[in-house]
């Protein structure tokens, strides 16, 4: 039985790896007569918004981490902001190559080289990763207009029913002690590999489980701060599509990016899944009235939000060799 869950895991973490190269390839292929039309819209792209979008980057972090610091003060780490800017910065970094941008969750072992706890360090990265997936989450929902013209009623219903589940599961692991042991206790047990489980107990993390809540004024406060990061992230997003001369309604731009993000967590650096969702979106007149966006011009604004992606790696990797994992100080 071990052995077959271990070829489970290889398996599925090699089908994330190819998943989205091989969907980008496909992609390429089908389109191959658009490419020299993407080529020459990339070429005429005003450099003054993308410019804007590049700069853009820096109020988005220290926007992260300051929640970042709201949700370790609950923990008890009391962490200088300016720190937790620095390896927020060096998480996005490692988590730029990596399927579910897992690699972000290292940035906790930056506390741990430092002297904080790492258990602590660990749940809140994990929680500050709930906060984007509820705003994400909602985001999306302000495109139930576009499903409805997508898919049928019923699946749309579905849909909107396991987003609303997920954002009370959200709340409820956050506010509630009883129905978060519950859950752990009943439910989590049977999901969460053996191997996991036993690093959880290694750093006991369910000791910060049992005494970590989020009152309703750090809930408020994460949300307020997650919007104000995610409308820096939206606008940088938006300065692309008057870089390329286009338009498009805000109604279909705010859930297409949010169901964009969403799927980029199934492969590195959204390869193939951001280009599946774009072309499955933008590719209808209907949504982008009243203008109309080719194939290729879809392909141009999936490779400037690329290029976003590409900073990343680009502004971390002198963080990262200024502050490499691994290089341990010990002191707080």
């Amino acid at each position: 039985m071990g052995t077959w869950r271990r070829l489970g895991g290889i398996a599925l973490r090699w089908a994330l790896r190819i998943l989205g190269p091989a969907l980008l390839v496909y992609i390429l292929w089908a389109n191959r007569d658009e490419l020299p039309l993407a080529w020459e819209t990339l070429c005429r792209v005003n450099g003054v918004p993308l410019a804007l979008a590049v700069v853009l980057v820096f109020p988005f972090v220290l926007l992260k981490g300051w929640r970042w610091q709201v949700i370790l003060r609950d923990l008890g780490q009391n962490v200088p902001w300016g720190r937790l800017v620095f390896y927020y910065a060096l998480g996005i970094f490692l988590g730029a190559a990596v399927p579910g941008q897992a690699g972000d969750f290292l940035k906790a072992w930056y506390l741990k080289e430092d002297g904080y706890d790492l258990g602590a360090a660990f749940l809140s990265t994990v929680v500050d990763r709930l906060f984007d997936m509820l705003i994400m989450g909602l985001l999306a929902l302000s495109g139930l207009y576009i499903l409805l013209r997508l898919t049928s009623a019923p699946t749309l219903l579905l849909i909107l029913g396991l987003m609303l589940a997920g954002i009370v599961l959200f709340l409820s692991l956050l506010l509630s002690r009883r129905w978060r042991n519950w859950l752990i206790g009943r439910v989590l047990r049977y999901i969460i590999p053996a191997r996991a489980r036993r690093v959880l107990r290694e750093y006991n993390v369910r000791a910060y489980l049992d005494h970590f809540f989020l009152s309703w004024r750090n809930v408020a406060l994460g949300t307020a701060i997650s919007l104000l990061s995610f409308s820096t992230t939206f606008f940088r997003l938006w300065l692309l599509v008057p870089a390329l001369g286009k338009m498009l309604p805000l109604e279909t731009f705010i859930p297409t990016m949010a169901l964009m993000g969403l799927a980029s967590l199934l492969s590195a650096a959204g390869l193939g899944t951001r280009e599946s969702v774009l072309l499955a979106i933008l590719g209808v007149p209907a949504l982008t009235y009243p203008a109309v966006w080719s194939r290729g011009e879809i392909l141009s604004l999936s490779a400037l939000i690329f290029c976003l992606a590409l900073e990343n790696l680009i502004l971390g990797l002198p963080l990262y060799l200024l502050r490499p994992l691994g290089n341990r100080r010990g002191t707080k």
